[in-house]
C-alpha cells in the first residue's frame, strides 16, 4: 500500500498543483524540508506524461523562487526519489531540501540545522 496515495491527510499538504501536492517532509534533512508528490501513482520519472512534467517543473521553479528569493536561504538540494531506489510503499517524489552556507549537507556528520519561517513560507506560497 502507497502512503502518497493512502495515508497523507488533508491538513498535511501545504499547496497543490493538478498533478502535484506538496508537504513538509516528516523526517527533514533541514527545516523546511518540502516533498512534491504526484497526485497519480507513477514509479518512474519516464512513466509521467508531458503535462504532469510541465505542472512539475512550474511547481519547482514556483518553491526555488520563494526559498531562495524571500526566505533566506543560500539555494537548495533538488533530489528526485524515482524507480527502485524509493522507499517501498511511496511513489515518484522529489525533495526540495533548503541549503545554508556551511550547513555541511555533503560532508560526512550531521547537517546543521538552522531555523525556518514556514508560516511564513506557508503565507508566500499561496500569496
Amino acid at each position: 500500500m502507497c502512503i502518497f496515495c493512502n495515508e497523507l491527510d488533508k491538513d498535511q499538504i501545504i499547496y497543490e498543483t493538478e498533478h502535484f501536492k506538496v508537504v513538509f517532509d516528516i523526517n527533514p534533512e533541514q527545516e523546511g524540508h518540502i516533498l512534491l508528490i504526484s497526485k497519480k501513482h507513477y514509479l518512474n520519472y519516464l512513466e509521467l506524461p508531458d503535462e504532469v512534467v510541465l505542472d512539475l517543473i512550474q511547481l519547482e521553479r514556483k518553491l526555488i523562487q520563494i526559498l531562495e528569493s524571500d526566505m533566506n536561504i543560500f539555494g537548495i538540494s533538488l533530489i528526485r526519489n524515482n524507480g527502485r531506489v524509493m522507499d517501498d510503499g511511496t511513489h515518484f517524489h522529489e525533495h526540495i531540501i533548503p541549503r545554508y552556507e556551511l550547513d555541511g549537507f555533503w560532508e560526512d556528520g550531521p547537517t546543521e540545522n538552522f531555523p525556518f519561517d514556514f508560516t511564513r513560507f506557508i503565507t508566500l506560497l499561496n500569496s
